[in-house]
């Protein structure tokens, strides 16, 4: 199960597939996706939830981009938009 970070994360990602906004970009201990920076466990995290996948990789500065895949989409679909609606009660 993701958190709600997590999930918040994979709804940026989807709702802007195709610009800079929807790629998950991580150099050197850093994750950001547009101008909003991602702390690092959150980026294992989806990786290792699955629900990312490397887009391209750059042999220059080792800059890693990642976008959302199926499994991702899929927690959204099915637990997603449940949890990231719930209250913090």
């Amino acid at each position: 199960m993701l958190t709600k970070r997590q999930l918040s994360v994979l709804v940026t990602m989807v709702a802007h597939p195709d610009d800079d906004e929807g790629e998950l970009v991580y150099e050197r201990g850093i994750g950001y996706l547009g101008d909003e920076r991602i702390a690092p466990r959150t980026v294992f995290a989806l990786l290792r939830a699955g629900a990312i996948s490397l887009d391209s990789t750059s042999t220059v500065g080792g800059v890693e981009r990642y976008r959302i895949n199926s499994t991702g989409r899929h927690y959204l679909a099915h637990e997603g938009m449940k949890t990231i609606g719930q209250s913090n009660d």
